[in-house]
């Protein structure tokens, strides 16, 4: 634990020498409330209303500013870029939380005899995201008091897996997500089973070759001629019989 503690550290240490692009970074808003996507991205799902938020620092991490947050309001997104959670009453101390799809690690559904459903996981802070970026990772959590969460974790098992996709084949990760169309009326169905299927299922087509003849009688073949044989013999002996 005390090495992945240190590996964390320094990752935080190489970040704050790092140059990041702050514009892109917050969940930037219209005058009504929408949320701006940044260059290429495209909300994929929307939750249904009241869901809550809680974000936690790990206890392993025994860091001396632990940080938390508790919403108990407000819609999470999905976009082809980021997860997105807005508060139905923004405040100063918080106004949105987002982390790239990518962030999330260990993600799971918990499920409650008494309470609403939630999902959530790992995340690795960025910047603008609403996290401190003292914390190298926290633990956060969707609750989903009006349901829903089985549509959210769909959505985002199957982006996620697409991502990694993209990213293993070395493409824009953001690019090329959108899920495959419905199916149309106006599509040709497949080939019927009927008479006509029948019919064309026996014309053989030019590119089949021709059945080989086989090398050896069918089975019971040689049984069915001898029985004929022993047939005719005694039908035979009985005419000569009844002529005597």
């Amino acid at each position: 634990m005390a090495d992945q503690f240190l590996a964390e550290q320094h990752t935080w240490t190489l970040f704050q020498h790092s140059q990041s692009d702050e514009q892109d970074s917050w969940v930037m808003l219209t005058r009504d409330g929408e949320i701006v996507p940044i260059p290429g991205e495209k909300i994929l799902h929307t939750s249904r209303p009241r869901v809550g938020l809680e974000i936690w620092t790990p206890r392993e991490l025994q860091i001396a500013e632990p940080f938390s947050l508790k919403c108990d309001n407000g819609i999470a997104y999905i976009t082809n870029e980021r997860v997105i959670y807005l508060p139905a009453r923004p405040s100063e101390d918080f106004k949105s939380f987002f982390t790239p799809v990518l962030n999330f690690s260990d993600t799971h559904v918990h499920s409650s005899w008494i309470g609403p459903w939630s999902w959530g996981g790992t995340v690795r802070p960025v910047p603008g995201g609403g996290i401190p970026m003292h914390i190298p990772r926290i633990e956060v959590k969707f609750v989903f008091r009006d349901g829903g969460h089985s549509d959210f974790q769909t959505k985002f098992e199957w982006l996620k897996e697409r991502l990694h996709h993209a990213r293993e084949l070395g493409l824009n990760p953001g690019q090329n997500l959108e899920p495959p169309p419905p199916y149309e009326a106006g599509a040709q169905p497949p080939p019927s089973s009927g008479a006509s299927g029948s019919a064309q299922a026996g014309a053989q087509t030019p590119e089949e070759a021709p059945q080989p003849a086989p090398n050896e009688p069918p089975p019971d073949y040689l049984t069915a001629q001898a029985q004929a044989v022993a047939m005719r013999y005694e039908e035979r002996m009985r005419e000569e019989a009844e002529g005597n």
